[in-house]
């Protein structure tokens, strides 16, 4: 089949994925452009304040995350901790943005368990009155990015370092290296980073795309008197008056204007430093290797690993509490009040599960298309469409695809919630089985054609079967996006649909914890359960390649 023949039988199911984000851009910077809205936004005595918040927050979370990401991997790559680094990347990663907010605010807040635990030893009688959540300057907002961005660009740095030519090449970088007397993190920062660091340009842009205009965890966390601007333009947008609306359109595209500024700035500031990271990489000075550099980053790993676990058990100790009085470390009683609500909200759950099984299985055939129906070399042209909605505004995005929904009726009804949850899962399903699919080996597909089977013989018998577990990976993957989905579920959902997510939010920024504890907790078991039937099916495809070995 031609390339023509194949463009042409992609046209129509692509067709649901590109003509709407291509429409929704255009749509969404014309209602942004509003006169009137524009002058209203200067006009708002909040907008210098929020503006700095949303940037400040942004650029601080997504520059932390990349430092830590940049210093463990330099530090545990080729190690036993390595191998531990991988495994984990999976539960961290089911473990959604606004569970991990509610989980992190128990722990941090003023009358967390943190403040209870230094109460004794401390004479605390009542909470003391520090800045963990809901600060003024967005210092809870920006730790609970930096926590959950980085295992995002860490798993986005372990599928780049996982290509089997780039693995190849690493080695011997890192051999040839060692035989001139450097060590590896002399090695990672004088040669590989200015190499890899490019690669991860996509992944550093989605990251402060979301960090920029993130709404959720600045309802849970975020300050409050002014929020983020983020927040200030939802909430315009949700109202009810025309005018308020495009007021939240104008400050979307503004917070679009802000990501593309910042994207220019530290383009400049990445030339003007390549010079002097040449000039410091070919120096020519050799160090020799430090191990507590690498002890270090183990424990930083096992704190990570630890603060996750502590997240999830403050969950579902805050889901059964009753009276809990300060400073008593354990609950005077216990109820389950919050999960008999979660009972009776039982709607919500199969909604929330059904949407990210639809999502993530559309999302799949769509992807497995593309990569069978094109060469490899046509996945540069796509990705910028594909990954369109991780690194544009998820404000501005919403917005234009809200005002296409309407005329559709898909406003306020399930197949318009199920459409755009497979918009944005889609991506990430196509990054997470993009390396394993494209780096098959097609001497497998020859050679079953040459002995007389079919093209879909060999496919549904021999590379499916061998690609189940990344296939199961991407779906684990794509489920958790959709279940995770805040925005797209209060903008397409028109209010009238509730998912485990929407309802522990609203219940967050409320102040009903204990409730959107056990809401939290739900929303991130489903994922939880995707990721344990994704490494099953791993389990089992390396138990049988093992017993055809043996």
């Amino acid at each position: 089949m031609n390339g023509a023949h194949r463009a042409a039988h992609l046209a129509p199911p692509l067709l649901l994925f590109a003509l709407p984000i291509a429409a929704a851009l255009p749509v969404a910077v014309w209602q942004g452009l509003q006169g009137g809205a524009w002058s209203a936004v200067a006009a708002d005595s909040q907008l210098p304040r929020a503006l700095a918040l949303s940037l400040g927050t942004a650029v601080a979370s997504t520059l932390a995350s990349l430092a830590l990401t940049l210093w463990l991997v330099t530090h545990l790559y080729g190690s036993r901790a390595w191998a531990l680094l991988i495994r984990a990347l999976g539960p961290l990663l089911a473990v959604p943005h606004a569970a991990f907010a509610i989980g992190l605010s128990l722990l941090v807040m003023p009358a967390g368990v943190i403040a209870r635990l230094l109460a004794a030893p401390l004479g605390w009688s009542a909470p003391p009155d520090w800045p963990t959540v809901n600060d003024a300057n967005g210092i809870g907002l920006t730790l609970v990015l930096i926590f959950k961005e980085t295992p995002f660009l860490l798993w986005s740095t372990v599928a780049l370092l996982a290509r089997p030519e780039l693995a190849l090449q690493l080695r011997g970088w890192l051999a040839s290296g060692r035989t001139l007397g450097y060590s590896d993190g002399a090695l990672w920062w004088r040669v590989l980073w200015p190499l890899l660091l490019p690669r991860l340009a996509w992944p550093l842009l989605a990251v402060l795309a979301y960090g920029l205009t993130v709404v959720d965890l600045a309802l849970i966390v975020g300050p409050a008197s002014p929020p983020t601007l983020a927040v200030i333009a939802f909430e315009s947008l949700q109202d009810g008056d025309a005018a308020r609306n495009a007021e939240g359109a104008a400050m979307a595209l503004l917070l679009a204007a802000v990501l593309l500024a910042c994207v220019l700035v530290m383009l400049l500031a990445a030339s003007m430093l390549r010079g002097a990271w040449r000039a410091a990489a070919v120096s020519g000075q050799r160090r020799a290797a430090r191990q507590s550099g690498a002890a270090l980053a183990r424990g930083v790993l096992g704190a990570l690993l630890a603060l996750y676990a502590v997240v999830v058990l403050l969950l579902a100790l805050s889901s059964a509490t009753g009276v809990w009085t300060f400073p008593s470390l354990l609950p005077q009683s216990w109820t389950a009040g919050a999960w008999q609500q979660v009972r009776t909200s039982l709607g919500t759950v199969a909604l929330s599960a059904g949407l990210g099984l639809f999502a993530s299985f559309t999302a799949l055939a769509l992807v497995l298309l593309w990569f069978e129906a094109t060469p490899a070399r046509w996945d540069p042209r796509a990705m910028p469409l594909v990954l369109a909605p991780l690194v544009v505004p998820s404000l501005l995005l919403m917005v234009g695809l809200y005002t296409l929904a309407l005329p559709l009726r898909l406003d306020g009804s399930v197949p318009g919630l199920a459409w755009v949850h497979t918009l944005v899962a889609l991506p990430y399903v196509f990054v997470a089985l993009a390396p394993a699919w494209r780096h098959f080996d097609a001497r497998f597909e020859h050679t079953a054609l040459a002995l007389g089977r079919s093209r879909a013989a060999f496919w549904w018998r021999i590379k499916a079967p061998m690609l189940a577990a990344p296939m199961a990976a991407a779906l684990a993957v794509g489920f958790a996006v959709s279940v995770a989905q805040y925005l797209p579920t209060q903008f397409i959902g028109a209010g009238r649909h509730s998912t485990v997510t929407t309802e522990a939010v609203t219940l967050a920024s409320g102040g009903q914890r204990h409730t959107a504890a056990a809401f939290a907790l739900l929303q991130a078991l489903l994922p939880a359960i995707g990721f344990a039937l994704a490494a099953a099916v791993g389990a089992r495809q390396r138990r049988r390649i093992e017993s055809h070995g043996a």
